[in-house]
């Protein structure tokens, strides 16, 4: 496999380049989601004592080339055989349209063993990013010149450049969610259920108080309620992806406040003597970091 530029290689030692952390801090987030997954919906719906076409979680991911891969099942088809959405995420440090391409060239093909049937991919090329050649021809061409979401067929590719590893992975769970809710709601209407039956929420059709689904088919059923479980997980993680971000605002604008006040207060110490609190202050930050590490 092909590395991707130069992500997680550090430029000196003990110092990592801006989009490595970034890159880092991004598949992070995705690992943290994808790879419990599994355990937390998927194995409850397809491993259990009725159905056993689900074994394992299918994904991997290289924290060295900034790329992963992660299998989500969706339905049985009409011979029994799973079918799934193949997501896939690239990070690079930096985007313009001809890597965009390339991206979406190399990634097409599965990187791991896929589980059963793709019926769908979602392919997200992500940076902290463009490059100042492609920043100026966007502003030089008004705009016109933003990289896009493509379609080719029931593939997306969705470009994402944002300098936050939380807002990036915000915008990724936001298509993904969007994505499983149409999936859904296309379901539903081709059994010709309509909204007010379950009262606009899609989660009450995993209620045993919601009655609609009953008269189908019981593998059609089952289909719609797994969709409906892993919709819903891709709905909780959206809202703590919020939840989280604005957690970071509160506290950055507390350290803005902090920094601020610093400032002014060092402008009327003498030179020594900021020396020596600034080197005392680091040393309190990293024993607030220790502190913390622990208590989670």
């Amino acid at each position: 496999m092909d590395a991707v530029g130069n992500v997680g290689v550090n430029t000196a030692e003990g110092a990592v380049p801006s989009e490595g952390l970034f890159a880092e801090g991004f598949l992070e987030l995705c690992q943290g989601f994808f790879a419990p997954m599994y355990r937390r919906v998927s194995s409850a719906w397809w491993n259990n004592g009725v159905y056993g076409a689900v074994k394992r979680a299918y994904y991997m991911c290289n924290f060295d080339v900034g790329v992963a891969e992660y299998y989500v099942p969706t339905v049985l088809n009409g011979e029994n055989f799973m079918q799934c959405h193949r997501i896939v995420v690239a990070v690079l440090p930096e985007l313009d349209e001809e890597k965009y391409e390339g991206e979406i060239n190399r990634l097409v093909r599965p990187l791991s063993m896929p589980l059963g049937f793709i019926d769908s991919e979602t392919i997200f090329v992500v940076a902290p990013k463009v490059t100042r050649q492609h920043a100026f021809k966007v502003w030089r061409e008004k705009f016109k010149a933003m990289l896009k979401i493509k379609r080719f067929g029931r593939r997306f590719v969705i470009p994402i450049v944002s300098p936050s590893p939380e807002i990036a992975f915000k915008k990724l769970l936001s298509h993904l969610k969007n994505f499983w809710q149409k999936r859904v709601e296309a379901f539903l209407d081709k059994l010709g259920i309509q909204p007010w039956m379950y009262d606009y929420k899609v989660r009450n059709l995993l209620s045993n108080t919601i009655k609609v689904i009953e008269n189908f088919n019981y593998q059609i059923t089952y289909c719609l309620k797994s969709m409906v479980a892993h919709l819903i997980v891709f709905e909780d993680g959206l809202y703590e992806a919020l939840k989280a971000i604005g957690r970071l605002n509160i506290l950055k604008s507390r350290v803005m406040d902090v920094a601020k006040r610093l400032t002014e207060a060092l402008d009327v110490i003498s030179v020594e003597r900021r020396e020596s609190l600034l080197a005392k202050l680091e040393e309190c930050l990293m024993i607030t970091c220790v502190i913390k590490q622990n208590q989670t």
